[in-house]
């Protein structure tokens, strides 16, 4: 079936098909857009959770940021201009 970008919506031009061909377009439509499928996932209130003083820790290293790599090619100048300096 064609879909709206992947998203699981029927683009404007299937929905006039299915039209054409009497059929509903909400049967075609992807469970994740269903009021059931909202209602189910926000069944349950979200519990708030104690301040960061009381998570447990964990013997797993912190992330770390990528070591930054020189890019191929001249590199930039780092001076400045003095401003008194006449412009070309």
């Amino acid at each position: 079936m064609i879909r709206n970008g992947e998203t699981g919506i029927p683009c404007p031009h299937a929905c006039y098909a299915i039209w054409h061909n009497k059929q509903d377009p909400d049967d075609y439509l992807h469970m994740y857009y269903h009021k059931d499928t909202y209602l189910k996932a926000y069944e349950y209130a979200l519990q708030p959770i104690n301040g960061s003083h009381e998570w447990t820790k964990s013997s797993i290293q912190p992330v770390l940021p990528p070591v930054e790599k020189t890019m191929p090619g001249r590199p930039k100048k780092k001076r400045r201009k003095a401003k008194n300096k006449s412009k070309k």
